[in-house]
């Protein structure tokens, strides 16, 4: 009887990684298909192309900018925030990029999310000096390839003090 419980409990754990690794195996490959979508969302960035930009949000976007009470904001608005952006930067690149998994804040498993990681230089449209800014995001997706979440965080001072 012992024997057959020892199997069985094997079994059922054997059974459950199994699954785990299943549905990890899918999210690779949610991130792998999102991780295309989220470098061409950012390549139309920094080339200030806002409108292929929007192109890659859902229509129920949200976004977290990086200021407090910035949250749950829509498309537009982070588009006309990207827009002014545009205009008061030139020669944006986006350096030192790093794209990894997203994870399931609660779970902490894969959950075919992006996170980045990189400093958006850029030069000051009025002076020409230069802006370094550290930036981190999550990006959340729908099963249409789509952005539905923007979660942002940078220092915004870096934005506005010409250096």
């Amino acid at each position: 009887m012992k024997k057959l419980i020892t199997y069985s409990a094997i079994l059922c754990i054997s059974l459950i990684a199994c699954n785990q690794k299943q549905a990890s195996d899918a999210n690779i490959a949610k991130y792998e298909k999102n991780l295309e979508i989220a470098k061409q969302f950012y390549a139309a960035f920094t080339s200030k192309d806002s409108t292929k930009q929007a192109t890659f949000l859902s229509d129920d976007f949200k976004w977290n900018g990086p200021a407090i009470g910035q949250d749950s904001l829509s498309k537009e608005v982070l588009m006309a925030g990207d827009k002014e952006f545009m205009k008061a930067f030139n020669d944006i690149k986006f350096e030192n990029t790093e794209y990894v998994p997203g994870l399931d804040p609660k779970t902490y498993a894969l959950d075919g999310g992006v996170r980045v990681y990189g400093t958006i230089n850029s030069k000051f449209a009025s002076s020409g000096k230069t802006s370094k800014v550290k930036y981190y995001a999550v990006l959340g997706f729908n099963d249409s390839g789509k952005i539905t979440t923007l979660e942002e965080y940078y220092n915004m001072e870096d934005l506005s003090k010409e250096f």
